[in-house]
């Protein structure tokens, strides 16, 4: 009799938890010596960077800093023309904080992302420094690499009929990672009318899109662009917004193990850029750099033994629980949410909206057998020209928090209570329309993306060895040969005796050492 089995080497990522921490900065920080004094500031937005991460048992530690960028009206003389200012000051708020996550260990794999919350300036005495107040979200997700060998199928070389019983399982498999730095820079050209000629670039927004990419083994192709959005100010005063879709074209190629036909690649980007006027006022050269990952990924499908038998007692198994987040389903829906934005009472009435960007965030969720109702805020993001009796019309920021509440409900087939739903939200398009002077109605088209996963705990077989019936009488001393595959636990099954006896006769197997192909292997006599 010969047993022969198929075994299935699980990799699987496992959320240990998830926490996010509120932390407020604060600082001081003053204009360049060359710089007029502040009439009147337009904004003032942080953007974090992270410097370092590291783990410790139930915590997250993250170091680094906001970057700050300011626009502002400088204070001029009645007569004199004031055009916008814009100031940066790199790394200008440090932040060293921990982030507490129950079962983080140094070993485990985490991802941290940043986020500010709300900024709040005040204009210093002498008008040339700012104080500014920013509440930081810090977020780290803990995820822990686990492996498991399994046995998959089983069959006897000789007439006898196994019994066995199974489950199929979808374990969350790591990505495989595929690191970016890149450095895109272009042209960007403006009309040759001097109504349209760029005096300085005020804001400018880069959005990465990605083409269906080309995946092989080893070896991966991607091809994209790049949409930006510059709002910038003219020479004679006037400040405009102006889009450019599909410019930057891109090709970047990878070249990393792991990579395979049928991978899907997740994006993971950070882009950070300057825009620099060129050519008198008519053309922009545009210096992107991108950082982060593509994460290349595939679902694994994999069968586990939980009962294997013979009839007559004719194999043993060996059982272990394995846990493992195991993927259910997925869920892509697109939905417009609609509502009134009010400008608050120390914000001039608005003559013409230049843009509306909105950030999204899941405040909670619900789940009613396969439906999911997920509720959240948009806050909302207003440039616009104010009403004014001058002829160049002033330009103001508004931030509005918690602009708009939204409720959407998704069935998501396969979805039960206790599943674990991860919510993405992606701000696909923000249309304002003008309803009065100090009211607008937004719609902006969200798009929900869902991850079902559930916790599993299987008791799987992960050994099987076939067993002759015990002789008589037993040899005193048996030496034999470990073969491939062999297990300190399989020789003991096989020769009815036990794993402490064959450890205890063999020095070279204490402390839970296994044996290797060609050991001599003393079985003592049971």
């Amino acid at each position: 009799m010969s047993l022969s089995v198929k075994e299935s080497r699980i990799v699987a990522v496992n959320r240990v938890g998830e926490n996010t921490l509120q932390t407020v900065l604060q600082g001081k920080v003053d204009l360049p010596s060359s710089a007029a004094p502040i009439g009147r500031i337009v904004w003032v937005k942080g953007r974090p960077a992270l410097h370092s991460c590291s783990m410790d048992q139930d915590r997250i530690y993250v170091q680094g800093a906001v970057d700050l960028t300011m626009v502002y009206v400088p204070e001029t003389l009645e007569d004199e023309p004031a055009g916008l200012q814009r100031v940066e000051w790199p790394g200008a708020l440090p932040f060293d904080a921990h982030v507490e996550v129950m079962g983080a260990e140094p070993s485990a794999e985490t991802r941290v992302d940043l986020a500010v919350l709300a900024c709040e300036w005040e204009l210093a005495a002498g008008q040339y420094a700012v104080d500014v107040d920013l509440i930081l979200a810090v977020t780290a997700a803990v995820e822990q690499l686990q492996e498991f060998t399994v046995i998959s199928g089983a069959n006897l070389a000789r007439p006898v009929k196994l019994a066995s019983d199974g489950v199929v399982l979808q374990p969350v498999a790591p990505p495989v990672k595929l690191p970016v730095t890149k450095q895109l820079t272009g042209m960007l050209e403006f009309a040759v009318d001097e109504d349209d000629l760029v005096r300085s670039i005020l804001d400018l927004e880069a959005q990465i899109k990605l083409e269906e990419p080309v995946v092989q083994e080893g070896e991966a192709e991607v091809k994209g662009w790049v949409t930006l959005t510059l709002l910038y100010e003219t020479e004679n005063y006037t400040v405009k917004l102006r889009e450019f879709s599909q410019v930057l074209n891109f090709e970047w190629s990878f070249a990393q193990e792991g990579l395979g036909p049928g991978m899907t690649l997740r994006p993971q980007l950070e882009v950070r850029g300057e825009g620099f006027v060129v050519n008198d006022g008519r053309s922009v050269r545009v210096e992107l750099g991108v950082t982060g990952a593509l994460l290349a990924e595939k679902p694994q499908h994999v069968q586990v033994l939980t009962e294997l038998s013979a009839p007559g007692g004719l194999i043993e198994v060996r059982k272990e629980i394995i846990a493992a987040d195991s993927f259910v389903g997925h869920k892509e829906q697109q939905a417009v949410v609609r509502g009134l934005i009010e400008l608050t009472e120390d914000l001039p009435p608005m003559r013409e909206i230049l843009k509306l960007r909105a950030t999204a965030h899941v405040t909670d969720y619900e789940v009613e057998e396969d439906k999911l109702t997920i509720q959240g805020v948009l806050d909302a993001e207003l440039y616009y020209l104010a009403h004014s009796e001058e002829d160049v019309k002033p330009l103001f920021r508004a931030y509005v928090p918690e602009a708009l509440p939204f409720t959407q409900t998704l069935a998501v087939p396969g979805l039960e209570l206790g599943m674990q739903p991860r919510i993405g939200l992606e701000v696909v398009a923000a249309r304002p329309d003008l309803i009065n002077r100090e009211t607008l109605e937004a719609a902006v088209t969200l798009l929900y993306t869902v991850d079902i996963v559930e916790y599993l705990e299987v008791e799987a077989v992960v050994e099987a060895v076939d067993v002759e019936p015990a002789p008589a009488d037993p040899p005193t001393l048996t030496f034999v040969f470990a073969q491939c595959g062999d297990t300190v636990w399989k020789l003991a099954r096989r020769y009815h005796t036990t794993e402490e006896a064959i450890r205890a006769a063999n020095p070279s197997l204490q402390e839970e050492a296994e044996v290797k192909p060609g050991d001599c292997v003393y079985i003592p006599r049971s």
